[in-house]
């Protein structure tokens, strides 16, 4: 199984950072080899979004679909993804979002492996670019969408 844990600091609000995660149908418009993001289903109760997204993603010549269900928990600033469907074994992320000096510490982990021996080859080959591509991403897009916070003085 191949396993990452990221620690950022990004100077935005944490609620932003949340909210960019958590709006999981918008994901297409900045993670470039999403191909395709369908909302199959949500329910919001008292600060708590639960969805279920089918996601196909496109990388290298391979296309493959798969389903996840999102817990976004904003009381928390926490949002946990875990596998319904598709071609992994296992898939689980998480995000937890907590204020610091200088925005917002951000831990991203996340946990997979694809059932095709092939598939998880070439994941594992190309683990540290693919979570770079999106974690840039996700940058780039708060960048787009927050103000910076200022920094104490």
């Amino acid at each position: 199984m191949t396993s990452h844990r990221q620690t950022l600091e990004l100077p935005y609000r944490p609620e932003d950072l949340f909210d960019l995660a958590s709006d999981v149908g918008r994901y297409p418009e900045f993670v470039t080899w999403i191909q395709s993001l369908k909302i199959v289903s949500e329910q919001e109760e008292a600060g708590r979004l639960r969805s279920r997204a089918e996601v196909t993603v496109g990388f290298k010549g391979f296309r493959e679909t798969f389903v996840t269900d999102v817990d976004a928990r904003e009381p928390e600033l926490a949002i946990d993804v875990t596998l319904v469907r598709g071609p992994f074994r296992k898939l689980a992320n998480n995000w937890r979002f907590q204020r610091s000096a200088s925005g917002t510490r951000v831990e991203f982990t996340i946990q997979f492996e694809f059932r095709n021996f092939v598939l998880q080859a070439l994941a594992d080959a190309n683990k540290t670019y693919a979570i770079k591509r999106v974690i840039d991403a996700f940058i780039a897009e708060a960048a787009r969408r927050y103000p910076k916070v200022s920094a104490p003085t």
